[in-house]
């Protein structure tokens, strides 16, 4: 089904002036309309693995102490890379 529109009547002169600004807009590589962009990196334990350099069983332990952050569904275990860094960074700079 097609969504129907809606016709707004402007002055001439304003409407010259928007699509101005939206070409001017496109000419400098910008938008005017932009959405937050959310950095956000979600690995599983083999990506995790990889990026600190751990073994599974060393994941698992941290977990199980609690030094890691992580999101559990099921059997299913995944990691904001973000946090888990954040975490380890706060964790060793307490142990110093």
């Amino acid at each position: 089904m097609e969504k129907p529109f809606i016709l707004i009547p402007i002055p001439f002169h304003q409407f010259k002036d928007e699509i101005a600004k939206l070409i001017q807009a496109q000419l400098e590589g910008t938008q005017l309309f932009q959405k937050p962009i959310l950095k956000q990196t979600i690995l599983d334990t083999d990506q995790l693995m990889e990026k600190l350099g751990v073994t599974r069983p060393t994941l698992s332990k941290w977990r199980k102490e609690g030094r890691i952050p992580f999101i559990q569904v099921g059997a299913v275990v995944r990691y904001d890379l973000d946090k888990v860094l954040e975490a380890l960074e706060s964790k060793k700079r307490r142990s110093r």
